[in-house]
């Protein structure tokens, strides 16, 4: 049994507003059989000229027996400032994996969301599709390349708050998209991982209507049981709601502690 717990500090800079596509790219990217889980937890508290509180925070479960794999992963964000809320949201994803081979292997996901900022009231994913391995430049673990592509659909529907919104614009969707994503993971030595995953997300009866989401994740392995982690997010929205930002940016630093 591995558990892992991540601990995020120094630095937490956001522009723009949380992204709604959850990455789950970095986490269990080990391959052994059986129960593995992982926590994240951030907090900070300013007061005096200005009353801030902040909490991030996940709680993720694994399990893997023989082609089967099973994720169970949850998270979310609150800040206060002055008394009001400025960000709450919330998600939990449960999602599936079989793997035909070492190259390919079905992929199956249901997700649920709530996003203050976003205002969403409720999201609800439910995906399937096929992921393939492009490509794989060696076989020892430490210095290896590899690239991943995944290609399906799936349904999402969506119910906004209407406070912001303009007078008769629309607040409930249910639309199928595309699920396409293209995965790059490169180990150099021992130490340094790099990850950047990009999603593209396609309403599929309005070509106009997209959705992208590209993160960079670096990775330091100080020990064997302590890890700098490092994070790019940015999310663009080809049709947000009237009252929000098409862009969102997002950076973290932290340390992941395995044990």
């Amino acid at each position: 049994m591995k558990i892992v717990f991540v601990t995020i500090f120094c630095l937490s800079m956001h522009a723009g507003f949380s992204q709604s596509i959850v990455n789950t790219e970095k986490l269990f990217s080990d391959n052994e059989d059986g129960f593995a889980a992982s926590s994240e937890l951030m907090g900070s508290a300013i007061s005096g000229n200005a009353n801030v509180i902040l909490v991030e925070y996940s709680l993720n479960f694994r399990y893997k027996w023989k082609k089967n794999n099973l994720k169970l992963l949850s998270g979310g964000e609150y800040i206060q400032e002055d008394g009001v809320d400025v960000s709450n949201n919330l998600f939990g994803q449960l999602r599936y994996n079989y793997h035909f081979n070492d190259k390919n292997r079905l992929v199956s996901l249901y997700q649920l969301q709530y996003n203050k900022v976003l205002l969403l009231n409720r999201r609800q994913l439910l995906g399937l599709g096929i992921r393939h391995r492009l490509l794989e430049i060696g076989t020892d673990s430490t210095n290896k390349f590899n690239a991943d592509f995944t290609l399906g659909a799936m349904q999402e529907e969506e119910q906004l708050n209407t406070e912001t919104l303009q007078v008769g614009e629309k607040n409930y969707t249910n639309y199928t998209r595309s699920m396409l994503s293209l995965v790059l993971s490169i180990n150099m030595g021992e130490n340094f991982t790099f990850i950047n995953t990009t999603y593209f997300q396609q309403h599929l009866k309005e070509l106009t209507d997209y959705r992208l989401f590209n993160e960079i994740n670096l990775l330091f392995s100080i020990n064997k049981w302590m890890t700098l982690s490092c994070d790019f997010e940015i999310r663009y929205d080809s049709e947000p709601p009237s009252s929000l930002q098409a862009k969102d940016f997002n950076t973290n630093l932290g340390l992941l502690f395995t044990f």
